[in-house]
């Protein structure tokens, strides 16, 4: 199937010069970001929604098989209501309406609950199911009632997964289940354990997508144990091994 490999965001200044050349206008950020990774977590759509001029922006800038991890809007997520009201659902199909303009670009759909958000199956199938068939979706829960095997019956329902966050280092023996795999390594460093991650990314992409997002604030541009420097390092290595 496929890999798409980036960081949560790429308009960072201090990526230069580790990662975007020294002289590099950050109006070309995006172009160069995508000239070397191929997929990007979009934070922004968690606290506003953007214009359909900024997703076809985007859109021009990097290649077809590129694609946009779309964070859910605050609003569907850290709200009071959770898929409860008639004004949750118009506010969810706007949200999706909004991100239309990526077309073929646009990849999963990130639904990041609060810590403090606990288990409401019910509420996950309405918003799953108001999503529909057409989104790739991938639901990172935070809080430990989460972890039930009713929560996996309603995802795979729908075809949707949850979401990888990896906070410790070692590659697990495989990801989650559902037709796209997502995963965020949120771990410091991964020294010892960075060959484990390129070969379980290699084989889950041999029977479908996985996008994969390092993380993007407070480590240096240059390190390939890390970062941007790390999701370089994972791209550059998948693609050698894919010729």
């Amino acid at each position: 199937m496929a890999h798409f490999i980036g960081t949560s965001g790429w308009a960072y200044p201090e990526w230069k010069p580790g990662f975007y050349p020294e002289g590099l206008p950050q109006t070309k950020f995006l172009e160069h970001y995508a000239s070397r990774l191929g997929a990007c977590e979009v934070n922004a759509t968690f606290y506003r929604l953007q214009s359909a001029s900024t997703f076809e922006k985007w859109a021009s800038a990097v290649p077809e098989d590129f694609r946009f991890a779309i964070k859910m809007h605050r609003r569907l997520t850290h709200s009071a209501t959770f898929m409860e009201t008639e004004e949750d659902t118009e506010f969810l199909i706007r949200f999706l309406e909004s991100v239309e303009p990526l077309g073929s670009r646009l990849g999963p759909l990130l639904v990041q609950l609060p810590p403090s958000r606990r288990l409401a199956a019910d509420a996950l199938a309405r918003m799953l199911t108001a999503i529909g068939p057409n989104h790739s979706v991938a639901c990172e829960f935070r809080h430990a009632s989460w972890a039930d095997p009713m929560v996996d019956a309603v995802l795979a329902s729908h075809g949707a997964t949850r979401c990888f966050a990896d906070t410790e280092g070692p590659a697990p023996d495989a990801l989650p289940a559902g037709k796209v795999a997502c995963v965020r390594l949120r771990a410091e460093r991964y020294d010892d354990s960075r060959d484990d991650w390129l070969e379980l990314i290699r084989s889950e992409a041999e029977t479908r997508e996985v996008v994969v997002f390092a993380k993007h604030k407070g480590v240096p541009a240059g390190d390939p144990f890390t970062g941007v420097g790390l999701a370089d390092w994972l791209a550059t290595q998948l693609s050698v091994s894919d010729h």
